[in-house]
Formats: structure tokens, sequence, C-alpha cells
């Protein structure tokens, strides 16, 4: 059995300004960075094999927190990034909806009936991540692995997993900054063990 603890990055600046980040990136912000502390000294008594982390820096700062001094490899996955957003990355909500609002609204809005044009679509995203982790899986099949990834990239890993559709994204639960979701791979079937648990922040 494979257990994956899905954690998603910490705060950054650009979630404070509400502006959208998908492939582009900022840095941890001073609540994000203390954000990973926290659930790096939750975690100090859980064992990874290995840890795997998207390419964005965003991740990259959050698992480094995380990690501290472990001697464990780190695997950084392309495919573990969040959505692509095109021409809304970099911009705030408010600067989209004065100038897309009718597509943004519908992404928001009605997840299953939006066309991606200049963004990724959010199957693309779910086939993206479910190779890398089923490619994680036939690696560590017997272990626990640690994830940063992204909330829309979590939020496709588990639609595929429970079988909901693309109109249940954006449902709750939620998935915070740092939060942490437990999925475990027995042969050929995906448990969700736990989903966006901030424990570690209250």
């Amino acid at each position: 059995m494979t257990t994956f603890y899905l954690v998603r990055h910490g705060k950054t600046m650009w979630n404070k300004e509400h502006r959208m980040q998908g492939w582009l990136d900022s840095p941890l912000s001073e609540e994000g960075i203390l954000q990973a502390e926290k659930l790096r000294e939750h975690l100090k008594d859980f064992s990874f094999a290995a840890a795997f982390c998207s390419s964005s820096g965003r991740a990259k700062e959050t698992m480094h927190i995380l990690v501290g001094d472990r001697q464990l490899p780190i695997h950084y996955e392309d495919d573990l990034r969040e959505i692509f957003l095109g021409e809304w990355q970099g911009k705030t909500v408010e600067d989209i909806m004065a100038t897309n609002r009718f597509d943004y609204e519908i992404y928001k809005n009605y997840p299953a009936q939006y066309v991606a044009t200049h963004t990724e679509s959010f199957g693309a995203v779910t086939e993206r991540a479910m190779f890398t982790l089923k490619k994680i899986a036939q690696q560590y099949h017997d272990d626990n692995v640690l994830i940063v990834s992204h909330s829309v990239t979590i939020k496709c890993i588990l639609n595929a997993i429970l079988g909901q559709s693309i109109a249940q994204i954006w449902a709750p639960p939620f998935i915070d900054g740092t939060s942490v979701t437990i999925i475990e791979r027995v042969e050929q079937q995906w448990h969700v063990k736990e989903i966006g648990n901030i424990h570690h922040l209250q």
C-alpha cells in the first residue's frame, strides 16, 4: 500500500492579493512560511520514503520547509503543477472580471460547462496528476510519500478517485494552504482517507 500525503503549498503573496497564479509564481507570505513550519512540526514523527513536489517555486519553498534536515530524496514534477491559466495568470480576479467576466464566471460557477481556450482544462490536469501518482505508487508500493502540489490539482485528483464530475470541483471541503489530504493506493484501488486537514493550524 502506498500512502500519499498531499499538501497544498503555503499561502503566497499573490494569494493575499487575490491574484491568479497558475504556472506563474509568487513567494510564500510570512503567514505561508509559518503554516509550513507548523506542518513540519506536525509531521515530525511521520516517516516518508520520498518527497515529490510541483516544480513551481511556491511548492518548492513549502517542501524545503517541510523536509527541513531530513535526509529525504525530493523529486520535482511538472505534472504536479497547478492548472495553467493562460492570460489570467498574474492578474487579480478584479482585473479578470473587468475584461473577461463571462468566461471567468463559467469557470468558477459552472466548471463542467467551462471550455478551455487559453487555459488548461480540468480534464488535462486530472490526467497528468493521476498519471504521476500511479507512477509514484509503482516505485513506492509499500511506503509513505509526501507530495506538495496545488489546490486545483489536488481537487482534480480527489474528483477522479471519488468518481465525481467536474461540476463538483469547487465544492467543499476546501484545500487550504498547507492542508493535508491523505490517499491510499492498494493494488489497483484508490481510497481517500482524509481531505484538507488543517488541524496543525488550529
